[in-house]
Parts: structure tokens; C-alpha cells; sequence
């Protein structure tokens, strides 16, 4: 299983706190620029078992998973480490290149 570094967010509203997480950027390797996928994909290939999506902390590693809420659609957020804001809300925003 390929696993891969998150290390920037799109959200539609930057500032907005309900808003969904709609695309993930993380580097492919060393060679490749970044990569920019959608949540959809990025659940896809969590469930699939092809690729997992960390994000590094100071405390260290946080691992993406899959939320399902009863009536509502699937999202993505960090396991909870030491703290329990979603690790992913802390990286910035992905540029578009």
C-alpha cells in the first residue's frame, strides 16, 4: 500500500468551519510535483486499501480515515491524536498551480 504525505486543503470557504474538505494535495515522490485529488478519490483509494493519507504533526503521525454519518455523505478527517481538532484543518490551503 502506497502512503502518502498530506500537506495542503482545498475547501470551497476558507473561513467557513461546516464546510467539507473537497480535495487533498500531497507529493506523489521526490521527482513528482504535487498531486491534487478530490475527497471522493481520496475515499476510493482509503477503502480500496491502495493508498493511505497521513498528515505530520508535531506530535507526530495522523492517519486520514473515512467517516460515514447515518443520512449524510462520507468525509474524510484524521484519526485523533493528542488533540481533537481534525489534523487536516490545520494544513493550508492547496494553490492551483
Amino acid at each position: 500500500m502506497a502512503s502518502y504525505r498530506v500537506v495542503c486543503i482545498t475547501k470551497p470557504d476558507v473561513n467557513s468551519s461546516t464546510e467539507h474538505i473537497t480535495e487533498i494535495g500531497y507529493y506523489e515522490s521526490a521527482f513528482k510535483p504535487k498531486v491534487t485529488i478530490s475527497t471522493e478519490e481520496t475515499i476510493k483509494r482509503i477503502d480500496a486499501n491502495s493508498s493511505e493519507f497521513y498528515v505530520s504533526t508535531p506530535q507526530g503521525t495522523a492517519y486520514v480515515k473515512v467517516e460515514r454519518p447515518i443520512g449524510r455523505r462520507a468525509y474524510i478527517r484524521t484519526v485523533p491524536d493528542r488533540t481533537e481538532k481534525d489534523n487536516l484543518l490545520s494544513l493550508q490551503q492547496c494553490k492551483n498551480a
